[in-house]
């Protein structure tokens, strides 16, 4: 039931012959107000058909979306095929314009509550800058709370007359005129509840809305259809939970996720950490311990470290450098020109020695290839981390240690928050003042 197939009720006739009386006084600027559904759309479409105003407008300002369009919808209509610039203010333009085409013209505006400040202050100029001959009568139409702002905002242009009016309520001959129109029993509760011809649409659509519901609902092929659409979306639901594969590790012994290159000259062996099980194969050996030096169980670590034991018998992993720049070299080779070039050695040596000696770092791994474990702090996002020098052998290595821990338990506790590549590594805990000393000067 659209509102403009409802029959012109006795109150909104006699709103309408005062607003008509209004324009024959001379006023230019009509406030009508009332809730959603009290008819106001019906108001604006009354007016502009029974004005003898030329040219009547009525807007929408919820279509309005800024200065220029607001301006462009009004004056299109009151002069139509004019040239005009939409930028131009509406007063500079009707001035120009009316020279050709002098009259009062009409302009309706519904939803007003829509309309932007400037947009207001527009048409105030426009009324006050204008000749009282040639002043458009307007009406905006809006909702109560709407009202109460645009008089105030109207209060800076005191010689501008505005009319305030409301929308009344229904009397109880409209009601039962609109519910003999409408078809419903004009039950008493029913004309309780109805203030406004909105009221009676919301009525109808939700007493009629219900009962069509619940019978497309006892429909037998309706609740088959519906039934067969949520097992459907079960069965798909679970299918999605049960046969997702188990993510495989991303690396289950340090680099070996991906095929190795050939062996090196000189094969290396991994220490015996653990006998293997059958949930772990025997592998090619890739890696060997450092050469086996006595280390105390727990080593104790004093401020000042003159002699630390060697911690030979403790390191977990050694990878042959071209084996870890291989596989570096495949795993990071989209991102290699993103990754700063990581300081040097020498530069993160010298930082190690700023570290408290009785504190603890985790050794990740060493390596002949710097610039590999550069890499791998980059891809794991490593802080703090160092990579420092020592000799070995006669042979540089380069050793990544990670964490800065007061004890060696916090150390230990740190470990099972790596990544599974460096767990795979077996990092252990070790003091800065061993680094130190391993450092050198």
């Amino acid at each position: 039931m659209t509102v403009e197939a409802l029959p012109t009720l006795s109150s909104q006739q006699q709103l309408l012959e005062r607003l008509l009386h209004l324009f024959r006084l001379d006023h230019e600027l009509v406030l009508l107000s009332g809730p959603k559904g009290a008819g106001k759309s019906t108001l604006a479409s009354l007016l502009a058909r029974h004005s003898e105003l030329l040219t009547p407008v009525v807007l929408d300002a919820r279509l309005i979306t800024s200065q220029a369009t607001f301006r462009e919808a009004l004056l299109e209509q009151w002069f139509a095929g004019a040239v005009f610039d939409a930028d131009d203010p509406l007063l500079d333009s009707m001035s120009r314009l009316l020279p050709a085409a002098p009259a009062r013209r009409l302009l309706v505006v519904d939803n007003a509550q829509w309309l932007t400040d400037p947009q207001l202050q527009e048409l105030a100029e426009l009324c006050l800058g204008l000749p009282a001959e040639q002043r458009p009568f307007m009406a905006l139409l809006g909702l109560p709370s709407w009202a109460g702002g645009v008089r105030g905002l109207l209060r800076s242009y005191p010689e501008l007359p505005v009319v305030e009016l409301e929308v009344p309520e229904l009397s109880e001959e409209d009601k039962r005129q609109l519910c003999l129109y409408s078809g419903v029993e004009p039950a008493a509760e029913l004309l309780e509840r109805l203030h406004y011809p909105g009221d009676l649409a919301a009525s109808m659509e939700s007493s009629m809305r219900t009962p069509q519901y619940r019978q497309w609902l006892e429909n037998k092929s309706v609740k088959i259809l519906l039934t067969g659409l949520i097992l459907l979306g079960l069965a798909a639901l679970v299918a999605l939970l049960v046969g997702k594969p188990e993510p495989a590790p991303e690396v289950v012994q340090p680099f070996q996720a991906e095929s190795l290159p050939e062996a090196p000259a000189q094969p290396l062996t991994l220490a015996p950490e653990a006998p293997a099980t059958e949930a772990e194969p025997q592998a090619e050996p890739l890696v060997s311990d450092w050469p086996a030096e006595p280390l105390p169980e727990e080593p104790q670590v004093a401020t000042q470290v003159a002699e630390s034991p060697d911690d030979s018998s403790r390191e977990r992993v050694i990878i042959e450098d071209e084996v870890v720049s291989e596989l570096l070299r495949r795993d990071g080779s989209a991102r290699s020109g993103q990754t700063a070039e990581r300081a040097s050695a020498p530069a993160q040596s010298a930082a190690l020695k700023q570290q408290p000696a009785d504190h603890y770092t985790l050794q990740l791994m060493a390596s002949r290839d710097q610039s590999a474990l550069n890499q791998l702090v980059s891809r794991h996002r490593l802080s703090p981390a160092w990579v420092y020098t020592r000799t070995l052998n006669g042979q540089p290595w380069y050793v990544l240690v990670h964490g800065d821990f007061a004890t060696a338990e916090q150390a230990r506790r740190a470990i099972g928050s790596l990544p599974g590549e460096l767990r795979a590594a077996k990092p252990w805990p070790k003091p800065f003042g061993q680094v130190q000393k391993e450092a050198g000067p």
